[in-house]
């Protein structure tokens, strides 16, 4: 049991940590959305989610790889080190050879800043893929605090970039971002070699490379569906519906599922490692994965209750209120999903890389047909709606594969979920009979409301889970 509570204590702290940073990094984006042109951000969003996937392919699972394997030694580490580098760097020198070639595809209304931005922002490839190699090494002793701190410090890195090129050069526009985002990938990899302490040697061995592979290029195959999965609508709002729409619909989504995917990238960063050290314990395996989950829909559910009932207000105050519709229909599917948010976690920990490999295709193919027969048709709402109803199918089929693995009951989840869902439901409804009291501004109403939300949350948490939360924080003090 005290290892359990070690690793549960760990866990929660990483998270605290990394739940800040990603406070941070939201915060920086919104001041952004209010000083840029909507054109300029709706062209970052869409070129920070190709770098994003290529990244992916760039890191190649590798670091994945070596916190799932035993007795991954130095001879590995330095394998993958320098097989990722170099598949890195090759992908770059690609990308920026074929950038005007993707721009003429991929540019929209204007290539010609497509490209430009494109070529500035694959030089963060490198640097996000071997970033992934010295987290592995931080993960196999269950550093969750390093890991969280070089995450703070890079979202504190691009703080300050964005905020030095506002003042210096407010005139580069869409580049204030793009510039920002490479330098917060520098100082993620510059933060995490330097809490790691681990320099590679120069030296490769084919049979380390086999004996990770594997397992790397079925994560990393999962990993690219899987993303593809968050941002397919992406392909079906900046191409066909122009810059701007994809600007409103990348700003709801940065205030509901951004946080939820940054947040369940965090976890599991943790969960991963954690729960692959109880693996072969089912019984031990369960109790974490419910309190997990417990712990994930206490803590984001009342803020995306807020965040459907102030919908209006939110669009209005950052200069997106033709839209508002879209941030409500988000909410609601990222609290859907934020039920499943650890299903990879299990997936990974019981050696199924493939499951989540096979589940993600099957996602896809679910949502591309939906969203281009129905969402398409419909507009920036059409396509959040499809991902609102999306979401609920996908729960329903995940969890099910969740059950059969570490033989849980559906009854038993759902009864672990109904005081989560309780304390959810009350502040839904608190709001939702407040706000058409508040007359004022839409600040004011936002200030007011966020100050009900606390109070109705609090209220919620002692009467329905109070036992849950005094577990949660004896494990964040180590008790």
């Amino acid at each position: 049991m005290s290892t359990s509570l070690s690793l549960a204590t760990r866990a929660l702290r990483g998270f605290l940590w990394n739940g800040s940073a990603s406070l941070i990094q939201l915060g920086v984006m919104l001041v952004l959305y209010k000083l840029l042109p909507l054109g300029d951000l709706g062209r970052f969003e869409w070129v920070l989610a190709l770098i994003m996937l290529l990244s992916l392919v760039g890191d190649l699972g590798l670091g994945a790889a070596l916190v799932q394997l035993p007795d991954a030694g130095e001879e590995h580490f330095d394998t993958a080190f320098w097989t990722c580098l170099s598949w890195a760097l090759l992908i770059t020198a690609a990308v920026v050879a074929a950038s005007s070639w993707l721009a003429s595809f991929l540019g929209g209304e204007d290539p010609h800043t497509f490209g430009r931005v494109l070529r500035t922002f694959c030089l963060a490839i490198p640097c996000a893929s071997l970033a992934g190699l010295l987290r592995a090494r931080l993960q196999r002793t269950l550093d969750f605090r390093a890991v969280a701190l070089s995450e703070l410090v890079s979202v504190l890195t691009f703080a300050f970039a964005v905020t030095l090129l506002l003042l210096w050069r407010p005139g580069l526009g869409v580049l204030v971002p793009v510039v920002g985002s490479v330098v917060r990938e520098l100082g993620l990899f510059s933060s995490l070699a330097f809490s790691a302490r681990w320099l590679p040697r120069l030296r490769f061995r084919p049979q380390a490379l086999r004996q990770i592979l594997g397992f790397a290029l079925n994560l990393t195959g999962s990993r690219a569906v899987a993303f593809l999965n968050t941002k397919i609508a992406y392909l079906f709002i900046f191409v066909p519906l122009g810059a701007t729409a994809q600007a409103y619909y990348s700003l709801a989504e940065r205030l509901t599922l951004q946080p939820l995917t940054r947040l369940a990238t965090t976890i599991q960063r943790i969960s991963f490692p954690t729960f692959s050290t109880i693996a072969d314990d089912d019984s031990l395996l369960r109790r974490g994965y419910l309190s997990s989950v417990q712990g994930f829909v206490l803590a984001l559910g009342p803020a995306l209750a807020g965040i459907f009932v102030f919908a209006p207000e939110i669009a209005a105050l950052v200069n997106t209120e033709p839209r508002w519709m879209v941030l409500r229909l988000l909410a609601a599917a990222t609290l859907l999903k934020v039920a499943g948010s650890l299903v990879g976690s299990i997936f990974m920990a019981k050696g199924k890389a493939n499951w989540s490999f096979y589940w993600s295709l099957f996602s896809v193919g679910v949502l591309i047909p939906a969203l281009y027969f129905y969402g398409l048709p419909h507009g920036v709402e059409g396509v959040a709606s499809v991902i609102a109803v999306a979401a609920l199918l996908f729960l329903l089929l995940s969890q099910c594969l969740v059950n059969r693995l570490i033989d849980l009951p559906f009854a038993t989840y759902l009864a672990a979920l109904s005081r989560p869902i309780l304390v959810v439901a009350f502040v839904f409804a608190v709001l939702l009979l407040a706000r058409p009291l508040l007359l004022w501004s839409p600040l004011a109403v936002l200030v007011i409301g966020a100050v009900l939300a606390s109070v109705a949350t609090s209220t919620a948490l002692f009467l329905f889970a109070r036992d849950l939360c005094r577990t949660y924080w004896q494990s964040l003090r180590g008790t």
